[in-house]
This record gives structure tokens, C-alpha cells and sequence, in this order.
């Protein structure tokens, strides 16, 4: 029995209209685009008059939204469109070609079309090469996920005499049940390394695992992301709770950039022994006290993930403050130029006699 897997690299090498795509070759739809269809190149089956057993996925739909599966079998790729001979390869993985031209071509070469279903059949499709297309209409999300196609179908029927083999008949498709079950209960135990890996896991499965390693990420409003990158730290970050090494780590993890960690109390060795002077408007506070350093603006939803996961990483009693700086440069009275340094030129404008300027311009 064959299978074929729907990775990334068979997604990538055909057309993709209004979907994105993962490394797990999880199909999710984009609701701004006007059109949605994805259109894969022929699956070869190996021989001529192959036969076609079923093709099964996980699929996340909401309740306006509508999807189809249209499967076509064939021997030769090359095929008469339009009083033209053309390659469905070719044709189908056209991006400039659209979505419903594409479909017509498929209703025409006499392609079956299967609605609202994920678990499909295809018993009665004879052809070397299967092409398979995914069209969407409506409104909602839709995901799409883990697409296997086997070449037979059922793995009982050669158990039973030659009299019972009929393909497609009643007997042949009732058996095909028990297969169904059979089959999914195999591909979820082929899956069970997924779910143990951080980079392939659910995102709902990451606070669980989060959980067991001594974070906690489910109150954070973090990103799937963050999530799965503290996961994978999960040890070394443990391994450096209560230090200024973690607190930095966590910072660039959910900052995506280093930031600026002062300790108090070495800011109160320094000024003793004169080793630095402190700006104005930044006083030093009790020897547990931290600031960290931002640069940029932050949003009320960063800030939140900051001070949520650097209170599970900070000592006990330190008090954490977060400064944002301003990332505009500015030069005060006791600033020098060195050599090789210039000043950036000075830009003019000049407003034409039919301008104005209303209260949101600021003229520099």
C-alpha cells in the first residue's frame, strides 16, 4: 500500500491562491483575498489505469464557510483544453491563470467533486497521474491539515476470496469503515514524535509542556512564537532563574532584541567609587531593585508579557522598573565630534502659493 503525504515541497511546487502555508504544510485560508484555490501537480501513481484508494485531513471550518475537493485521474498529463493540447501540470500550477478557469478545466475532464468532506473515497478513479485541487467560497476560516492520500484504501480486502474483491462495490466500501479506523489509528501513532516536539506540537499542547518544565504561559497573552521558543529554553532558563542572565534572555525572546538590564546595587558601587555618572532624572534604589532598559515605545500588550514572565524568573525581592528610551538621538553640551564624523545634511521645502498647512503638520 502506498501513501503519499501532502508535505510543503508538493504544496510549494503547485499554485496557491488565497492560502498560506507552513513548514507542516498546514493550509490556512486568507480571508482578504478575492479567490481561494490550491491546485497540486499529478501525483504519479506508477502505472497506467493506477487505482486510487482515499484521501483524509484535518480540517478546522466555520460554519459560512464552504470547501470542495475535486480529484481527477488520468494516464497522459497531456490533454486537449480549449481545441489545444496542454499539460495539466503546466495549466494547473499557473499562477496567473484563475481559480475558476482552472476549475472548469477540471469539470470538464470529468474531475469528481467532493463537498464539505474529509474523508473521501476515490474507489472509482482509475489514472496514472491523480490531481487533487482545494477550492473555498464563502466567509470564515478555514484550516486545513495533515493531507494523506493512500493508493488503496482498505487493508482487508485481499484477506477475503476473490469472490468478495470487488472494487467499489457495497462490500468493498463497508469494509473500508473498519480500514478508515484502522488506518487513523496508525497515523496518529506515526504523529506521537510530533506532539513531543516543540517546533510540530499544537499550540495548546505548549502551556501544557510549559507547565511541566515550571513556566507558566497561559496568562500571558504571548504569541505561538514566544511560546514555543521559552519551551525550548525551558531548561536553561530554569537553569538561570534569579539571575541578570535570565532576566536578559527573557527580554530578547519577547522584545526579539537584547535590552539594557541595570542592577542597583552595582550602580551604587560604581557612583561610589566614581566610575560612572548618572543621569539626571535616575536615581538608584534598594540593592535588590532592577531597570531594565527598552528601547522604543512599548505597547500596553508588551509591557504585560514583560513584567508577566520576568516575575517568574526574577529573585524573590527585586523590584523590576521598565524605562523606554527614546530612540531619537540627541546631543547634549559636553558631546564631541571624533574624526570621520559628519552631520547629515540639512533638507529644505518650499510650499507652493495654492498649499496650506492645518494643526496635525509640525515644521522642524
Amino acid at each position: 500500500m502506498a501513501k503519499y503525504t501532502i508535505r510543503k515541497n508538493r504544496i510549494k511546487a503547485g499554485c496557491v491562491t488565497g492560502f498560506t502555508y507552513d513548514e507542516q504544510a498546514t493550509l490556512e485560508l486568507d480571508q482578504a483575498a478575492e479567490s481561494h484555490g490550491v491546485f497540486l501537480r499529478g501525483i504519479d501513481g506508477g502505472r497506467p489505469d493506477a487505482e486510487w484508494g482515499r484521501i483524509s485531513f484535518d480540517v478546522e471550518c466555520s460554519e459560512d464557510r464552504a470547501y470542495s475537493i475535486y480529484a481527477l485521474a488520468v494516464n497522459h498529463k497531456i490533454r486537449e483544453v480549449g481545441g489545444m493540447a496542454v499539460d495539466l501540470d503546466v495549466l494547473l500550477t499557473q499562477p496567473e491563470i484563475p481559480v475558476e478557469s482552472k476549475r472548469t478545466v477540471l469539470r470538464n475532464l470529468g474531475a469528481s467533486r467532493y463537498i464539505g468532506r474529509s474523508d473521501i473515497l476515490l474507489y472509482d478513479l482509475k489514472g496514472q497521474y491523480l490531481y487533487l485541487a482545494i477550492l473555498a467560497a464563502g466567509e470564515g476560516e478555514l484550516r486545513i491539515s495533515h493531507l494523506i492520500l493512500d493508493s488503496t484504501g482498505d487493508n482487508f480486502m485481499a484477506t477475503y476470496p476473490e469472490v468478495y474483491r470487488e472494487r467499489n462495490s457495497f462490500f468493498h466500501r463497508y469494509i473500508s469503515i473498519f480500514s478508515s479506523i484502522y488506518n487513523d489509528f496508525e497515523r496518529d501513532i506515526d504523529r506521537l514524535p510530533e506532539l513531543l516536539d516543540p517546533d510540530l506540537c499544537p499550540k495548546e499542547l505548549l502551556v501544557v509542556y510549559g507547565s511541566w518544565l515550571g513556566i507558566d504561559l497561559e496568562g500571558g497573552s504571548l504569541d505561538e512564537t514566544m511560546m514555543r521558543q521559552f519551551v525550548k529554553e525551558a531548561y536553561n532558563l530554569n537553569r538561570l532563574k534569579g539571575t541578570k542572565r535570565a532576566i536578559e534572555r527573557v527580554l530578547e525572546i519577547i522584545l526579539g532584541r537584547p535590552a539594557v538590564v541595570i542592577e542597583h546595587n552595582r550602580l551604587r558601587s560604581w557612583i561610589k567609587e566614581d566610575k560612572i555618572e548618572v543621569p539626571e532624572g535616575f536615581h538608584p534604589q534598594g540593592v535588590y531593585d532592577v531597570t531594565v532598559m527598552v528601547p522604543g515605545k512599548l505597547t500596553e500588550e508588551i509591557r504585560h508579557r514583560i513584567v508577566f514572565m520576568l516575575n517568574q524568573f526574577k529573585p524573590l525581592r527585586t523590584r523590576i522598573s521598565i524605562m523606554q528610551m527614546d530612540e531619537t538621538p540627541t546631543a547634549d553640551s559636553r558631546t564631541y565630534l571624533d574624526i570621520n564624523t559628519r552631520l547629515p545634511e540639512e533638507h529644505t521645502a518650499e510650499l507652493d502659493n495654492g498649499l496650506s498647512l492645518d494643526g496635525t503638520v509640525v515644521l522642524k
